[in-house]
């Protein structure tokens, strides 16, 4: 049993609100993101809202800012999902 895990964070400003145009590509693919995590090797958890993806999940004032946060059994996991799968895209 490994002693640790990895802990990542992403804080990012959005270019507009959610629910805009200039979202909508970012928006279209976050199930597919989101679940491809969920089932690749050494993901342990993610922040998620009721609707299942962290966006309404307010950190900051700003209502552009955005906040994603999972925990990984190990860097090389991580990477793994990062670089080798289609979230890269």
């Amino acid at each position: 049993m490994d002693q640790y895990h990895l802990a990542q964070i992403n804080i990012s400003q959005a270019k507009n609100k959610i629910d805009t145009d200039t979202m909508n590509g970012f928006v279209k693919r976050l199930d597919e993101i989101n679940e491809l995590a969920d089932k690749s090797e050494g993901f342990i958890w993610r922040l998620k809202g009721e609707e299942g993806n962290a966006t309404s999940i307010k950190a900051f004032d700003d209502p552009l800012i955005l906040v994603n946060m999972s925990v990984w059994k190990n860097l090389e996991s991580l990477k793994n999902y990062v670089y080798k799968s289609i979230h890269v895209e």
